[in-house]
């Protein structure tokens, strides 16, 4: 088995493959992903962390995780770290990557195993290989997509105001891609009403269809909303 001839366990290999494709991640997270028990992921990151495969930091009084580019690397498939320079994220991007994944792992139990999801780091991936672009040229893919038998979503979390030129401009990217067949619905997650009502004015505009949904209201409770 890959996991063995790398080094690792199973279960191990499994916690950094998650790990891989989030790109940034709790234990909390990867264990509601993985259904691994917490003392299980916890030495798996901490054997990581010896070996340089991750890094940790903490915000929020937690501990995060991120992939190293080493760590991808063992993996195989993505093959870049979380951040070109390996620096802890600053808060934004921590808070949307977190929201991203929370909205994973809601979407994931929606669904249980009716569906598949790739991350944007796969995304980007699967780009790189085709060898059209270089990774820093690579803009406008969806946070994650959800896949099921008849469906292909592309899921965008949007937390901060934007233009409304940037916004129609993504809109106009969408509306081709789903004529094309790449996908068939987009969903916007938001949390202001004003970042809703502006992408509905700009999808009107540009004559696409959105499902909007609610963060607050689809992860009531959580520590990131």
């Amino acid at each position: 088995m890959f996991s063995l001839r790398v080094g690792l366990t199973e279960k191990r290999y499994l916690v950094l493959n998650v790990l891989d494709k989030l790109g940034i991640a709790t234990v909390d997270q990867i264990m509601r992903l993985t259904s691994f028990n917490k003392s299980t992921i916890y030495y798996a990151l901490k054997e990581f962390e010896k070996k340089d495969l991750i890094k940790k930091f903490k915000s929020m009084q937690q501990a995060v995780y991120l992939i190293t580019k080493l760590g991808s690397e063992v993996i195989g498939d993505l093959n870049f770290g979380f951040s070109k320079d390996e620096r802890n994220p600053n808060f934004a991007i921590f808070r949307h990557s977190m929201l991203i994944n929370e909205s994973v792992i809601f979407y994931k139990d929606q669904f249980a195993e009716r569906a598949k999801f790739e991350m944007e780091r796969e995304l980007i991936a699967q780009i790189i290989s085709q060898g059209s672009q270089r990774r820093e040229q690579i803009v406008n893919l969806p946070d994650f997509v959800i896949e099921t038998e008849d469906t292909r979503q592309a899921v965008e979390v949007e937390l901060t105001r934007k233009r409304a030129a940037k916004i129609t401009k993504k809109l106009v990217n969408y509306k081709k891609f789903i004529i094309e067949g790449q996908y068939t619905h987009l969903i916007y997650l938001y949390q202001s009403l004003a970042i809703r009502r502006l992408v509905a004015k700009c999808a009107a505009d540009v004559g696409i269809e959105v499902t909007f949904g609610n963060l607050d209201e689809m992860l009531r409770g959580n520590v990131y909303v």
